[in-house]
């Protein structure tokens, strides 16, 4: 695989991939900026790209950083993309990547050169497990797929009247499927909920009307789908087209949040729910009066370039507000992996001041958590119209009070 790296410097246009000033950090940054993946992993770079912006004409940091970007699509390429910037640029730590599949690559090599890794997308629940130089801001898949079951016991139950429900988990077969679709069977086992079937597939070798059979001979009164884009479009027009239906269907991240899912599925995407992180479009009222200025900050700064607080972009700016603002400007002494690791434990971002109405505060050394955001956001949303979601779950986050 080809990887194209790019320079990025957020002072000017251009740079060269090592600045002759002592005083500049260069830090490493991994996302798919080509093939399958490229419009998600464009705009979390874009939100990256927006934080170190704000963040530095807010005088917060006392360096000058530079992003050496590598354009990463599979894992190979994306362990690839570690060894050179480390072995190149000598980064002492790595931004990345959207993508779980890329991210387990990545962050794996990185936790073996002692290079922190920063994540600020990929949800799979492996990739901060027993690693002292991974961090994620974002909330885990498992998070995700207990918020799809949570909302379904909460909301759904309740104003639907089922007495024993039934679920079936659909789930695609790698580190992402497998870290949301396990998140639901736990908790739904531990709520009531039965689970009468997982099943589970290759993104890129099923047969979606063999699928929709086998969920049709379920009667299940629920379905959580963990599908990519393009399979998961495929699977609901079979589900549409074979005419099997549901209570409530609840998607995940990678495909029933995105606005491209609800255009290619039409009128059929209507009344779909999707669990995912939260987006620019979030209530007021679930963010501090910090949350709310710096939301406002980060809107412009992102529209100066074209982008709008889409989801990614809305993890890629909480991911770099939190590396560029809470963690560089504390670290002390020269800019190590280690020295940046101390100071990221030491972050305590309260609930709300975050722009997606989270907080932050990673797992401590040798704890279960270590490396994750204990205070990430994750919510509902409903397709209430063709490309249009309003977020319902958790109360304080939505923004349709009406009804589910």
């Amino acid at each position: 695989m080809t990887l194209i790296a790019l320079v990025l410097s957020f002072a000017a246009a251009c740079a060269q991939p090592q600045s002759d000033q002592s005083h500049d950090l260069v830090l490493g940054a991994i996302y798919p900026l080509t093939g399958p993946q490229a419009p998600g992993g464009t705009q979390e770079l874009a939100g990256v790209q927006a934080a170190l912006s704000v963040a530095e004409s807010s005088g917060a940091l006392k360096v000058h950083v530079k992003l050496q970007v590598v354009d990463a699509t599979t894992p190979a390429g994306a362990t690839a993309a570690v060894d050179r910037l480390v072995r190149d640029y000598h980064v002492p730590a790595i931004l990345g990547t959207y993508g779980s599949t890329l991210s387990a690559a990545a962050s794996a090599r990185a936790e073996e050169l002692k290079t922190v890794y920063w994540e600020t997308g990929a949800v799979a629940d492996p990739i901060t497990a027993h690693r002292h130089f991974v961090f994620r801001t974002v909330a885990t898949g498992s998070a995700l797929g207990r918020m799809a079951v949570t909302f379904t016991h909460d909301a759904l139950l309740p104003q639907m009247k089922v007495s024993a429900p039934r679920a079936a988990v659909l789930r695609v077969n790698d580190v992402y499927g497998r870290s949301v679709g396990g998140g639901e069977e736990a908790l739904a086992k531990e709520l009531g909920i039965k689970v009468v079937d997982v099943i589970e597939y290759n993104p890129s070798a099923y047969d979606a009307d063999v699928i929709a059979a086998r969920l049709a001979a379920d009667h299940a009164d629920f379905l959580w789908d963990v599908s990519y884009l393009d399979d998961g479009v495929a699977i609901w027009q079979a589900l549409l087209r074979n005419q099997v239906s549901f209570k409530a269907a609840i998607g995940t991240s990678s495909a029933f949040c995105m606005e491209e899912f609800s255009r290619r599925v039409g009128t059929g995407s209507v009344g779909v729910y999707a669990a995912d992180k939260p987006d620019g479009e979030i209530n007021p009222a679930a963010l501090s009066p910090a949350g709310r200025s710096l939301l406002a900050k980060a809107r412009a700064e992102l529209a100066l370039t074209g982008h709008t607080l889409d989801i990614p972009a809305v993890a890629g700016f909480v991911g770099g507000w939190t590396l560029m603002y809470d963690v560089l400007p504390d670290v002390s002494g020269p800019f190590t992996s280690d020295s940046i690791r101390r100071a990221a434990l030491t972050v305590d971002v309260p609930t709300g001041d975050s722009i997606n109405g989270g907080g932050v505060r990673f797992g401590a050394d040798g704890s279960l958590d270590e490396g994750q955001n204990t205070r990430a956001a994750a919510v509902i949303g409903q397709w209430q119209a063709v490309g249009v979601m309003n977020v319902l779950f958790p109360p304080a986050y939505s923004m349709n009070r009406s009804s589910t």
